[in-house]
């Protein structure tokens, strides 16, 4: 066999280690031996700051140019909203390279005309982003993307879930409340496809929020139930909906804008929604709002947010509970738990608010 060969500076260690041939010409133990070290060498990382993708590059030198608003963000370039209402495309300056932008965001873009043979490729250049009032963002995977951004400069996140087809998910709401505190945001639940259930179900797994005080406005778009109630609040502020895939943000957008036209999904075979949105948009109603609909979510990842907010996420149980709640068993008695598993979804997310890397070596 050729031996292979390697480019100046690169490494040939992983490389080497990594190949299943090399594997079958030794014994068993030294192959064993040989996959370990690949893969620590594979999987190793260094340490990253959180903070560094948020930082962003000072924008008081473009003051000159024109403000527009992403509409949304695409993977090579973004659609931008004017003062005016009209919509121009844009390609991302160099200089904003490792800079993430989202949905939201307020830049600064160079108009100059670009003659392009079709008319929706990019004819402008967003040179700077302006500081955001609010950043959205939920953990992310590992240390080298500590955070998926998920919208800027909202007002409030109210966060969707459907009666039935997806069934109703309780810890997804107080993962979405959570997310809100870290944000500044103000919160809101909307429960949507309320025609689907009997009125008479009140739905006793939102008693505990009920008792929170968090506010909760149940909807169903196809009797029009709550949608007033909706474009009042609307008016004047720019909110982003969240929810699984398949609970009816995009219905409940086009019951209220009927004129978009969001295309909307089925439940699958396997009873989750299908994913009809694929990127965050930025919405403008007639009514005076603004409506960020997001992409269905499987998750949402508390990974590196901080243990204090959740005194505010689970404000029943005493100081104590919080700083260890895995001290404490949900099934005992003696403990007088009225919902016990909001104990449970407290010790998950105190768990996963310092969960490690998972691509980080364990041996490191």
């Amino acid at each position: 066999m050729a031996r292979k060969k390697f480019r100046l500076g690169q490494s040939r260690e992983a490389d080497d280690l990594d190949g299943g041939e090399y594997y079958q010409r030794e014994r068993k133990v030294d192959s064993k031996r040989r996959q370990v070290r690949a893969e620590r060498l594979a999987t190793e990382v260094e340490a990253h700051d959180p903070d560094a993708m948020l930082r962003l590059p000072d924008p008081s030198q473009w003051e000159h140019l024109p403000l527009a608003t992403i509409r949304q963000r695409h993977s090579q370039w973004v659609d931008l909203l004017q003062g005016d209402g009209s919509e121009i495309r844009a390609t991302l300056a160099g200089k904003l390279k490792g800079v993430k932008l989202v949905c939201g965001d307020r830049v600064y873009f160079s108009n100059s005309p670009i003659e392009t043979v079709d008319d929706r490729l990019p004819k402008a250049q967003v040179v700077a982003v302006l500081p955001r009032r609010s950043l959205l963002k939920r953990g992310g995977i590992d240390d080298r993307e500590p955070w998926q951004l998920v919208c800027a400069n909202a007002d409030e996140l109210w966060v969707c879930a459907a009666v039935t087809d997806p069934p109703l998910r309780p810890g997804l709401l107080e993962r979405a409340y959570a997310l809100a505190l870290d944000a500044s945001l103000d919160f809101r639940i909307i429960v949507t496809k309320r025609d689907k259930a009997s009125p008479k179900d009140t739905l006793p797994e939102l008693d505990p929020l009920r008792e929170m005080g968090l506010p909760i406005i149940e909807t169903s778009a196809k009797n029009g139930n709550g949608l007033d109630e909706i474009k009042a609040l609307l008016q004047g502020h720019a909110v982003v909906l969240i929810g699984h895939s398949g609970v009816g943000k995009s219905t409940l957008i086009n019951a209220m804008l009927p004129g978009r036209s969001l295309k909307t999904g089925d439940i699958s075979k396997y009873g989750t929604g299908r994913q009809t949105t694929t990127s965050a948009c930025w919405l403008q109603t007639p009514f005076g709002g603004v409506l960020i609909d997001t992409p269905g979510i499987r998750t949402l990842s508390v990974r590196g947010l901080g243990r204090e907010l959740l005194r505010q996420v689970f404000p029943e149980f005493p100081p104590e509970w919080i700083e260890d709640p895995m001290a404490f068993d949900p099934e005992d008695e003696a403990l007088d738990i009225p919902y016990p598993e909001r104990l449970l979804s407290l010790q998950r997310l105190w768990e996963e608010m310092a969960a490690r890397n998972p691509n980080q070596n364990v041996y490191r």
